[in-house]
């Protein structure tokens, strides 16, 4: 991913899966019911906020570097 743009739209896309993920749980008060289970929606949760956590390291240094640039 080379902009903010791209970075954004990646994280949205994220964002969208994570919540799709939740309602399939049954609703965010589901999660830990998934978690105790270690069921494969809560696998799926999980690898989606390691993702989200990436990206926003990806954001972070780009702007930093934008920052550098200027």
């Amino acid at each position: 991913m080379r902009n903010l743009r791209e970075i954004r739209q990646a994280y949205e896309e994220n964002y969208r899966q994570m919540l799709e993920v939740i309602q399939q749980m049954g609703g965010d008060h589901q999660i830990k019911f998934h978690r105790s289970r270690k069921t494969a929606l809560y696998r799926r949760l999980k690898e989606l906020q390691r993702r989200e956590h990436h990206l926003d390291q990806l954001e972070n240094r780009l702007r930093a570097a934008k920052g550098l640039l200027h």
